[in-house]
C-alpha cells in the first residue's frame, strides 16, 4: 500500500497542472488507508525512512501538505486509522451523514503514527482530541461536524454535486493556484 500511495504523492507533487485532488473510495462503505496486517509488524516498523527522515506514511502526509494542491477528501462510511489521517491532511473533509471516523489505535495498544494527535488538536482542541485519540470509539453524525473533525456533513445523494458545484470561477476552477496556494498551506 505504502509504496502505491508514494507514487500517487509523487505524482501530485511534480504535475504543475493538478490544482485539485479528490480522494475518494472505490470499496463501499470505507474511506480506509491500511498496511498489510499480515505482514511482520517488526518489518513495518522498520521501513527505511523517507526524504524528510520520517517514517513512510507521515513522510508522504508531509509531503501532500506541502503541496499547493487543495485536497478534498470525500467520505461514504468507515474513516478510521490511516483512512482517517489522509482525511485530516486534506483541506476539505466532506463525509455522509452515516460515516464513522476515528483512530482506533490506542484501543490495539498501538501508537497513531500519521501526524492525528496535531492535526485533531488544532481542528478541534487538545480535550475533544484525546477524547478521540484515547476512547479509540467512532465519532459519527453530527457530533464530527460539530467536533471540526469534518467541514460538513451531507446526505449521500448531495456529496459529489457539493463538490462539483464549486463556481466556475473559483480558484478551484481557474488555471493560477495562487489565489489558495498560500491558505490552503497555512490554515
Amino acid at each position: 500500500m505504502l509504496p502505491q500511495v508514494n507514487e500517487i504523492i509523487t505524482a501530485i507533487e511534480t504535475d504543475e497542472q493538478v490544482k485539485v485532488v479528490v480522494f475518494d473510495s472505490a470499496v463501499e462503505g470505507f474511506f480506509l488507508i491500511h498496511l498489510d496486517f499480515l505482514a511482520k509488524l517488526d518489518d513495518l516498523a522498520h521501513l527505511p525512512p523517507g526524504p524528510t527522515g520520517l517514517h513512510p506514511w507521515p513522510e508522504m502526509l508531509v509531503r501532500l501538505s506541502r503541496t499547493s494542491v487543495v485536497s478534498i477528501a470525500l467520505i461514504r462510511g468507515r474513516a478510521t486509522g490511516m483512512g482517517s489521517e489522509l482525511a485530516l491532511l486534506a483541506t476539505c473533509v466532506l463525509r455522509v451523514a452515516k460515516s464513522h471516523l476515528s483512530q482506533f489505535e490506542v484501543g490495539a495498544g498501538l501508537v497513531p503514527g500519521g501526524g492525528p494527535m496535531a492535526r485533531l488538536s488544532r481542528l478541534m482542541g487538545r480535550g475533544r482530541a484525546l477524547e478521540v485519540i484515547l476512547s479509540a470509539d467512532d465519532v459519527s453524525g453530527d457530533l464530527a461536524e460539530r467536533y471540526g473533525y469534518v467541514n460538513r456533513s451531507l446526505p449521500d445523494a448531495d456529496l459529489d454535486g457539493f463538490v462539483d458545484a464549486l463556481p466556475p470561477g473559483s480558484p478551484l476552477s481557474t488555471t493560477d493556484n495562487h489565489g489558495y496556494q498560500a491558505p490552503s498551506r497555512h490554515c
